[in-house]
């Protein structure tokens, strides 16, 4: 039973990450597009940088094809989502839980 409620939990976490990040960018795209554009550019930076590091042709094409400076942006917020989740939540928690004796003694 734990391990299907672990699952839901970290499903949803995924899920709600998502759609953060996706707002986030939409969002920052509407009300401050030069960050968005600086955000664009840094990742562009960090794409060049991954793909000029001397791998094989067999490999730094796979990196090529699948990492772009898009999904590095997309990536930065869905990690910046993710820390706001995991914060939220843990205060979340914290709340709920009665504390427990080492709690109690030290504060």
């Amino acid at each position: 039973m734990f391990l299907l409620g672990r699952i839901g939990s970290v499903s949803a976490t995924l899920f709600l990450a998502f759609i953060m990040a996706t707002a986030m960018l939409v969002a920052l795209g509407l009300y401050w597009p030069t960050m968005l554009n600086y955000i664009l550019d840094i990742a562009e930076l960090v794409e060049q940088w991954l793909t000029h590091t001397g791998l094989p042709d067999r490999y730094n094409n796979f990196v090529r094809l699948f990492l772009g400076d898009e999904q590095l942006a997309f990536l930065f917020f869905t990690i910046l989502s993710r820390i706001i989740i995991a914060i939220v939540g843990s205060l979340f928690t914290r709340a709920l839980t009665p504390k427990s004796k080492i709690d109690r003694a030290f504060g």
